[in-house]
């Protein structure tokens, strides 16, 4: 009896021995070498089956000075479903690559209505003054009359945004005006243009349209839209949301004061990031020191307009509020 026992006890020694020795190996890491041609976008979509994940690696990296930027010859940790860039070493070749710059897919977007804007120096073309019937709310098919500013500059097919005025934007860190924002409440088609009125038809509905809605550039609802390299490295921060919420993350729709003026296009790529401060422990015994940015994530520019820009957020690893900052992917 003692001696079955003492087998039985044996084999189960030895299967805790081999069991711990295969999870050793299934928590094993693997060390990948980039090469010339990787991208933060692209190793994050071949180790973690996602594209997007790149600014967790950025986030979650603070060797890396430059978020975007990676070397030849760098050392990347896979582990855990998760990545980690092994600082460069000095002799490392030239930066070659970046997030942003490796994606020509396209990015789909949730059309799920229309996004607005905030209007600053932006005048409308005219505005919906009525319709065939006494109905208060019109809606889709429904034929209005609009009062154009420059009646002869319309023809018939000319299709315009219909949009409500809402409330004042306040710039978070300023505390000044910034503009108005504009709800997208849908669009219509012009049908025919008389001396000094024209007629035209409502398309799509994306909310309550009524007379005095103001008539803007039609935007058609985009399902994709591709990444693009900005050009500008001017600075800003989020100063709305379309949502109102106060904690935004990934398919929310914010709005930054970066427009087409300051060289933003449709297809760019913002980073969102905020001010790491440092802790008091930190400053006590290191004193005041200047530490880089808490990266929130990354959103992409959807509709451009003078001085602001709506953007839908693709990735976020932290909350992100009003007042954090953006700045342009130019690399």
């Amino acid at each position: 009896m003692t001696r079955i026992s003492f087998r039985w006890l044996s084999m189960l020694v030895l299967l805790l021995v081999l069991a711990g020795t295969s999870l050793a190996i299934a928590t094993q890491e693997q060390i990948y070498t980039i090469k010339k041609g990787d991208t933060l976008w692209s190793l994050s979509e071949k180790f973690i089956g996602d594209p997007y994940y790149w600014p967790n690696v950025w986030a979650k990296n603070p060797d890396i000075g430059n978020p975007h930027l990676i070397f030849p010859g760098q050392k990347v940790r896979i582990l855990d479903g998760r990545l980690e860039i092994i600082p460069a070493y000095p002799e490392a070749e030239k930066p070659i690559v970046e997030a942003a710059e490796e994606p020509e897919d396209v990015v789909t977007i949730k059309a799920d209505g229309a996004n607005g804007f905030i209007l600053t120096d932006e005048q409308p073309f005219g505005m919906v003054v009525d319709s065939v019937d006494n109905r208060i709310l019109l809606s889709k098919h429904d034929i209005v009359f609009l009062k154009m500013r420059n009646i002869s500059g319309v023809t018939v097919g000319d299709t315009y945004g219909i949009y409500k005025r809402g409330d004042m934007v306040i710039n978070p860190h300023t505390n000044e005006p910034i503009g108005t924002m504009m709800t997208n409440q849908g669009f219509l088609q012009v049908t025919e243009v008389r001396s000094e009125t024209v007629i035209a038809t409502i398309g799509d509905v994306f909310g309550e349209i009524m007379r005095g809605a103001e008539l803007f550039e039609y935007t058609p609802q985009r399902k994709e839209i591709e990444l693009k390299r900005g050009t500008t490295d001017q600075k800003g921060y989020v100063v709305a949301s379309r949502s109102g919420k106060g904690a935004l993350s990934i398919q929310d729709v914010i709005f930054v004061n970066l427009g087409s003026d300051d060289g933003v296009a449709n297809g760019n790529l913002f980073y969102i990031s905020r001010p790491r401060n440092a802790s008091a422990e930190i400053i006590k015994h290191s004193g005041e020191m200047q530490l880089p940015d808490v990266v929130l994530g990354a959103a992409i520019a959807v509709e451009t307009k003078l001085k602001t820009t709506s953007a839908l957020i693709i990735k976020s690893v932290d909350s992100i509020f009003i007042g954090d900052d953006v700045s342009v992917v130019t690399h």
